[in-house]
């Protein structure tokens, strides 16, 4: 079963060792970056993803509602942005992604969010198609060199 636990002292280092395949290094940032960055991201968020007791993924997300949230110009303060969202090599394709997508949905429809947001790299082996039949659509910018995607939930 799937479950989503946030990050603790104890589950840093299982999740840390978790990694992408290769071709996917510059899709997405390590673990271990996302846990340092996440201390200097107000209102951010960062769960393991697990199948009972194994890890399997990591899950990042920033609440933009955060009173001290880092908004940049045009970001709507009403959504959950989905930082980095990451699957073990060992484990991709088994559904975790998409777990993590509904996760994230219901945490948003739960604090009464109107949006979800991601980007990604749009390359191939990239994720947009999952994000794309997961009902994610462009918004047209460009953030940090990735597409950005929202999905409206009211």
């Amino acid at each position: 079963m799937t479950d989503f636990r946030l990050l603790t002292k104890d589950t840093l280092r299982p999740l840390a060792a978790l990694n992408v395949r290769e071709a996917q290094i510059g899709f997405v940032a390590s673990n271990l970056m996302t846990m340092a960055q996440s201390i200097f991201e107000p209102g951010s968020e960062i769960y393991g993803i697990w199948n009972d007791d194994i890890p399997v993924g990591l899950l990042a997300i920033v609440d933009m509602a955060h009173p001290e949230a880092d908004l940049d110009e045009g970001d709507d303060p009403d959504g959950i942005y989905i930082w980095r969202l990451m699957v073990d090599q060992a484990h991709q394709g088994r559904g975790y992604g998409r777990a993590a997508l509904e996760f994230v949905k219901s945490l948003a429809q739960e604090r009464g969010r109107s949006k979800l947001i991601i980007s990604v790299v749009d390359e191939p082996g990239g994720a947009m198609p999952l994000y794309k039949v997961f009902g994610f659509r462009p918004t047209g910018r460009i953030a940090h060199g990735e597409v950005e995607m929202s999905m409206q939930l009211v």
